[in-house]
């Protein structure tokens, strides 16, 4: 068979329900034939065309290069291509795996390029997909490694003893995992506020729940800030039951999150807990220490906004404003 004038009824049948293309380019580079046209980039009309009129710039370079690599060593040779986005039937990138075949005359010449192509769009798509959510991986899980070491570092300075850092530490860590798996469980976008009050507040004080009233508007929050907005509320929680409103009986705390427009800028949620308590606390955790420092410092950063913490002996109130930027 001629491969300049193939038996394209016998191609045809070969490769009918197959996913495989066959066309044939000329020593000079320009395509002769196709077959197989279901292929959304090999049409009739890209005969006579050459390979910068098909292929985006890097890949025409790079089926250049494969063919002098074909005609030299007498090999195939198997690379990918990527089509222009005009080429393709439907206007989208199109990927291909080509293997280049010499093909030769009768005097042993490289009359042309024999060539098979299969699309692999999809494939390119999951792998680049893969990559991108590997990398996001990495660099979530170094920016949680570097807060665990920061708690772990802070914890220690503020504990008075073994037992006490345990305890705080290991709370924190848990706060940590519980808002984690909740933005992974979103997948990655983020947490809704009422998401992380049940997290970090009710589900960890199932008998106080009736005490404790929640209002407002309920945004979802960013990775970042749902992180550090459920360790705010890890604090408070670990507060109200050692010397606050879920330690007294007739206690009660009220949880708002609202979201307020702000003349000539851009809104912002106001997150504020105000926690009512009968009796006076002994040791106050919010009073002092690193846990002081997670809510009036540390989270606000986190958030691109502002925290202030009040506290007496029958009161306990913190307000934090998360900036728009950190709202999903």
């Amino acid at each position: 068979m001629n491969v300049h004038e193939p038996d394209h009824n016998s191609l045809a049948i070969a490769l009918e329900g197959s996913p495989v293309t066959i066309f044939f380019q000329t020593a000079d580079g320009r395509f002769a034939w196709f077959e197989n046209q279901q292929s959304v980039w090999a049409r009739k009309d890209l005969v006579g065309l050459s390979d910068a009129d098909v292929f985006n710039g890097a890949s025409a370079s790079a089926f250049a290069t494969a063919k002098d690599d074909a005609r030299r060593s007498g090999q195939p040779v198997t690379l990918e291509l990527q089509t222009l986005s005009s080429v393709a039937a439907d206007g989208k990138d199109c990927f291909l795996k080509v293997t280049v075949r010499p093909a030769c005359d009768e005097a042993g010449r490289t009359s042309g390029f024999l060539c098979s192509s299969v699309e692999i769009t999809e494939e390119k798509i999951r792998e680049q997909t893969l990559k991108t959510l590997l990398m996001e991986v990495a660099h979530r899980s170094k920016n949680m490694l570097a807060m665990v070491l920061s708690l772990a570092s802070q914890t220690a300075r503020s504990s008075r003893s073994v037992d006490g850092f345990v305890r705080a530490f290991t709370g924190r860590i848990q706060s940590l995992a519980k808002s984690q798996n909740a933005v992974t469980d979103s997948d990655w976008r983020g947490a809704r506020f009422s998401e992380l009050v049940k997290l970090q507040v009710t589900d960890v004080v199932p008998l106080g729940a009736s005490r404790i009233e929640i209002a407002g508007d309920d945004p979802t929050f960013s990775p970042s800030a749902a992180v550090h907005i459920g360790l705010a509320l890890h604090e408070l929680v670990t507060d109200a039951l050692v010397n606050g409103a879920l330690l007294d009986s007739r206690g009660t705390i009220r949880i708002d999150c609202n979201i307020l427009a702000q003349e000539g800028s851009t809104p912002v949620a106001e997150i504020r807990w105000t926690e009512e308590r009968r009796v006076q606390p002994e040791d106050a955790e919010t009073q002092k220490g690193f846990s002081r420092t997670v809510l009036e410092r540390v989270v606000p950063s986190a958030v691109n906004g502002e925290a202030q913490l009040d506290v007496d002996n029958h009161t306990v109130s913190y307000r934090l404003s998360v900036n728009f930027t950190e709202f999903r």
